[in-house]
């Protein structure tokens, strides 16, 4: 198995759990459907496709009447999908129950239950079978890392809200099957300083750091900011939210590194994959099909800006099939990399941050990046929310508080929407993230603007 160069030597060996052994199988498939001919790609995911669609059409009552006048007669998968129903946040929300696909086998198998992280106030829930669901997941996870070269032998970190501070920490499924003793950290970054974090990462001189692009680039500012080159890690491995040019343009900077991205759903699990040869991603299908489609639901072109819909594969427990999963990208033209899973282009972000002003223009509202704020402002934290379409809150961390640097955010908000919106400014000394771990700088929101102070 020379795929798994970069796994040690454990990774070959019989000694091996039986589910680590099948995910093995199962990521030496994917790599060999990675670069299948594209015609032999579709016939494999048209035929799983059908054999999904059979399955919620029996088993679970919402999919029972969607599909009550759909027939398997179409052998092509384009035809197949775009003779579906879409999928919305509101179906998942309100028909959780007729969603499940209630099978006799179902009783014998592990069940567990996710939910998105409610950046939008109403989180989804969602069911996954396990013996289905994680095996191809975790294979896709291997297949990410194999793409990278990334050697789970080196010293990796992880900086994220949601963890807590270790000084050793193990790996997760699967990759700890393949090494019992990684040399890996965990920070927490909640209300934690980024020179602090930058302090502590220097300490432990990670070969990896894996967290969201605020905190990357913040880090990386940080060491512009202060002329240092002690933390150089190899890669880092970005998740959660957009990675627009600027912030891979300073990562390399601040931190000498390349930025590998994933695209991933709680409701699904991973989704795409960075090209190891380029800055897009490839969509890993065999675990989630993507569409892009335009306002009529029709397919998009490439470079064409859509809306995503996934259908994922091994959702037998309750069956995603073209869910609008509320993102808004872009097909890009076939890799010449080896590779030819589908390319996306670029990610634009939510649909949610599609905004029409009160002019009546729409425009997708840029999110902002630490490269948009002088040094000279001290800014150490920041978030933007845009109220009814009338308010834009900004809620301010800084070393020193000054109606001047008010004035300065006040005329960045107006040029970079595009519209003369009035902007509170509010100095917080901890900023209010909502319930969602995940932290959008900038974001659209029904509830009214906070009272002015």
């Amino acid at each position: 198995m020379t795929e798994f160069a970069t796994l040690p030597d454990n990774a070959r060996s019989e000694a091996l759990p039986r589910q680590a052994i099948k995910v093995l199988q199962m990521h030496k498939w994917l790599q060999a459907f990675a670069r299948s001919d594209r015609a032999k790609q579709d016939a494999v995911l048209s035929a799983r496709l059908i054999r999904l669609l059979n399955h919620a059409k029996r088993y679970a009552p919402f999919w029972s009447e969607r599909l009550s006048r759909w027939l398997p007669e179409e052998r092509f998968l384009s035809a197949v999908q775009r003779n579906l129903p879409v999928l919305s946040r509101d179906d998942l929300q309100l028909q959780f129950d007729n969603l499940r696909a209630d099978f006799p086998q179902r009783k014998t198998m592990n069940v567990f239950r996710t939910s998105s992280s409610g950046s939008t106030g109403t989180p989804v829930r969602v069911e996954h079978l396990v013996e289905l669901h994680q095996p191809l997941q975790f294979a896709a996870r291997l297949l990410e890392r194999s793409w990278h070269s990334i050697d789970l032998r080196k010293p990796i970190g992880q900086l994220s809200a949601k963890v807590k501070d270790k000084d050793h920490c193990s790996l997760g499924l699967p990759f700890r099957w393949f090494c019992a003793q990684p040399n890996a950290f965990s920070r927490c970054t909640k209300s934690r300083e980024y020179g602090e974090l930058y302090n502590y990462c220097v300490s432990r001189n990670p070969s990896y750091l894996v967290s969201v692009p605020l905190t990357l680039t913040a880090l990386a500012r940080h060491a512009i900011k202060n002329g240092r080159r002690d933390l150089r890690p190899e890669i880092v491995l970005s998740y959660a939210s957009v990675i627009t040019d600027e912030a891979r343009e300073t990562v390399r900077e601040g931190l000498g590194a390349k930025i590998v991205e994933n695209y991933s759903s709680e409701e699904t699990g991973l989704i795409a994959a960075q090209c190891p040869k380029h800055d897009h991603l490839h969509v890993l299908s065999p675990a989630t099909l993507v569409e892009i489609v335009d306002e009529n639901n029709e397919p998009c072109s490439v470079e064409q800006p859509g809306r995503v819909l996934v259908t994922s594969m091994q959702s037998y427990g309750m069956p995603l099939i073209r869910y609008d999963i509320g993102d808004i990208a872009e097909w890009g033209a076939p890799c010449d990399c080896g590779i030819t899973l589908p390319v996306i282009k670029k990610i634009w972000g939510r649909t949610r941050h599609m905004i029409t002003h009160p002019d009546g223009h729409t425009t997708y509202a840029r999110l902002f990046t630490t490269n948009d704020f002088e040094d000279s402002w001290n800014l150490k934290e920041y978030r933007f929310v845009l109220h009814q379409g009338s308010i834009v809150a900004a809620q301010l961390r800084v070393a020193e508080r000054s109606t001047e640097l008010a004035r300065h955010i006040t005329e960045l908000v107006q040029r970079k929407l595009g519209y003369p919106y009035q902007v509170r400014v509010q100095f917080v000394d901890k900023i209010d993230w909502g319930l969602s771990w995940k932290r959008e700088n900038f974001s659209v929101s029904d509830s009214p603007p906070p009272q002015q102070k």
